[in-house]
């Protein structure tokens, strides 16, 4: 953790304001938070952006949106759009299709895992991981379902984190208790992400985002070894996986392996993640 401190340093103003596009100007220079590329889900948002990336694919997934189960296109991506006011009511109203649906046939895996999509989307994740449970009790080797369960599950560890660290301000005195007293990490929890992650993996060896995430369950564990096996298997499995890289990258910076890991993160750069080279640029600053 004492390198990830090296290359954690103030955003610069100044700098911001000499681009009118984000990817505009020397990328090198261009300040960025330092954090991990974000887990994978399987959704039907997508952010739009300016560098072109890869289309995540997998064979399964692709079957799964062409048999008419599902009302859009399943996506994987790491780049969750939020929705708009409209696209929230669309999914309110189709939560009491997929219910009407569900009732005549209550043992559809995939009618379950459709509704459970429409849970996540309007941010019921409670419901959607009993929807989840129901479909994968249908199913058990219904792989998505696992996935995009160990996915919520994280989605609400983190929101949990979110709202312990906001909780830490003394409203008197306005200090931050967290730099008092450190919050642990739910490592329990944690596990129980990695354990569905695991069953993608038995299920499912060739589906690649399941390592990628396991992978970043493992680096908030700080089982930082156990991390770079399953970004090596990604990128064995995808030699194109740029998210996977750039995480390979921090992990080995984290772990003190500085060399391979500004290799990873330049591979990363090339491979359209542009922030990669601000953290290259910055880390090699700080080590002179």
């Amino acid at each position: 953790m004492e390198n990830y401190g090296k290359i954690v340093v103030a955003d610069d103003s100044e700098s911001e304001q000499k681009y009118k596009s984000e990817y505009r100007g020397k990328v090198q220079d261009k300040n960025v938070e330092i954090r991990l590329e974000p887990m994978f889900a399987l959704t039907y948002y997508e952010k739009s952006s300016e560098i072109k990336r890869d289309l995540k694919y997998h064979k399964f997934i692709d079957d799964l949106s062409n048999s008419g189960a599902l009302p859009k296109r399943l996506l994987i991506t790491n780049m969750e759009s939020p929705l708009s006011e409209k696209q929230v009511k669309i999914h309110f109203a189709s939560i009491d299709l997929r219910t009407s649906e569900i009732v005549k046939k209550p043992n559809d895996a995939t009618k379950r895992f459709a509704r459970s999509l429409d849970f996540y989307l309007v941010q019921d994740f409670n419901n959607a991981i009993e929807d989840l449970n129901q479909a994968i009790n249908c199913n058990p080797s219904f792989f998505p379902a696992y996935f995009n369960r160990a996915l919520v599950r994280w989605k609400q560890l983190d929101y949990e984190k979110s709202e312990e660290q906001n909780n830490t301000v003394d409203p008197k005195s306005g200090l931050n208790k967290a730099e008092i007293k450190k919050i642990d990490i739910k490592v329990t929890e944690y596990n129980v992400v990695k354990s569905d992650l695991d069953k993608v993996i038995e299920l499912a060896p060739d589906f690649v985002y399941a390592y990628y995430n396991r992978a970043n369950v493992l680096c908030m564990l700080k089982d930082y070894h156990s991390a770079l096996v399953d970004y090596d298997k990604a990128i064995s499995l995808d030699p194109n996986f740029a998210e996977a890289y750039f995480n390979r990258g921090l992990t080995n910076i984290f772990s003190g392996n500085s060399k391979k890991g500004i290799s990873d993160l330049s591979k990363a750069g090339e491979l359209g993640i542009v922030s990669a080279y601000n953290v290259i640029k910055r880390f090699t600053e700080q080590k002179h």
